[in-house]
């Protein structure tokens, strides 16, 4: 069974995204370890670019200036284009963020 992102983590990731989400990014996934290290993983509806990993690079300073480094010590960051169901896409430990997509 997986084990719940923690409660204080989830709340420091939304603050860390403050200014942050863009209309290209369909979800943010996170996975949090038992070494306490963090992937944060853009799924982006176009190919990924530069700005996409600043974006990222942005949030995980901000995150790390947030929390400190005793709490995340590690944290690793992934961008990725998938253009499937949105229900098909790979949680990790848990969904920060999920754009609403509509099937018309």
């Amino acid at each position: 069974m997986k084990k719940p992102i923690p409660d204080w983590l989830v709340l420091a990731m939304w603050r860390a995204l403050l200014g942050e989400i863009y209309p290209s990014i369909r979800a943010i996934a996170v996975k949090f370890d038992e070494d306490s290290c963090l992937l944060i993983r853009y799924y982006l509806d176009r190919e990924p670019i530069e700005m996409d990993a600043e974006s990222l690079e942005v949030v995980a300073t901000n995150l790390s200036a947030s929390i400190g480094q005793q709490s995340v010590p590690r944290i690793e960051i992934d961008c990725q284009f998938d253009g499937g169901a949105i229900g098909s896409l790979d949680a990790l430990d848990g969904f920060i963020y999920f754009r609403r997509e509509y099937d018309l």
